[in-house]
């Protein structure tokens, strides 16, 4: 499922791309990707819009128009953009097109989980899945003295509270694994128990992770060794080389280094 790097990487991508271009029309063959408006006045809409900017927001992506309009994109588990030539054979998955002057943005999604939105940009503010997201962990914003008065609230395990997108937005089940592995914390650590250098490391972790989920490689000082590329059941700790364990935590599957990551540690 893409998670908030892989997300950031894909508005990178397109930022480039489709910025500038504008929409000729528009081809939905797959209507349930578009949960509003209907379909039709879907395609009405968007016909002669340009695309002013692309951002993101969690795991949403922001495209902005003229004549202030916003679509919202979510690529859910499977959903992908590609950004390809009109005359090329599509992917039998392919949901949406988008058919800009000289060049197709196709909406692939094999799951068919993702969807669209189209809305007002007036109405950006109060659409209730964008209003109920938490923090950018990535954002100047989010600072360790941020993190540290927001886990004074909180109660529970350590592994759910970073799933929750109400709490910090864009984070999922891989990319919180490689975190907690990253920051020595056991994912079923009680978030109360935490004392400061934890909260400070676990605040160094997430930045790290995240960003370097987004560049895709490592700068000097930075963990090399990364849970992600070994997470499987038995797999050996990149750290110690002992054997994970799986277990599930908040009904998502958790690995973690026994070793590493010890409950009070």
């Amino acid at each position: 499922m893409p998670e908030l790097p892989e997300v950031e990487t894909t508005v990178r991508g397109l930022r480039r791309r489709v910025i500038g271009r504008r929409i000729r029309q528009v081809t939905v063959l797959t209507p349930a990707t578009i949960r509003s408006p209907a379909p039709a006045r879907f395609t009405r809409a968007l016909r002669g819009r340009r695309v002013l900017g692309v951002t993101r927001r969690g795991k949403f992506l922001v495209f902005t128009l003229d004549r202030d309009l916003v679509l919202l994109a979510h690529l859910r588990m499977t959903g992908d953009f590609a950004f390809t030539t009109p005359g090329r054979p599509r992917h039998p998955s392919t949901r949406v097109i988008f058919h800009l002057n000289g060049r197709d943005l196709r909406f692939v999604d094999t799951r068919r989980f993702g969807h669209m939105d189209l809305l007002p940009a007036s109405a950006v503010p109060g659409f209730e899945p964008l209003r109920r997201l938490g923090v950018e962990p990535l954002a100047r914003a989010f600072t360790v003295d941020r993190l540290r008065e927001m886990l004074k609230v909180r109660r529970g395990m350590l592994k759910p509270l970073l799933l929750r997108q109400d709490v910090l937005a864009g984070i999922g089940n891989l990319y919180a694994d490689e975190i907690l592995f990253q920051a020595r914390l056991h994912p079923g650590r009680r978030v109360e128990s935490l004392r400061p250098a934890e909260v400070r490391r676990l605040y160094l972790a997430i930045r790290q992770v995240l960003q370097r989920g987004v560049r895709g490689s490592a700068r000097p000082g930075e963990p090399v060794g990364r849970l992600l590329d070994v997470r499987e059941t038995d797999g050996p700790c990149p750290r110690c080389g002992a054997a994970l364990v799986s277990r599930r935590l908040g009904g998502r599957t958790t690995y973690y280094c026994p070793v590493c990551q010890r409950p009070n540690a």
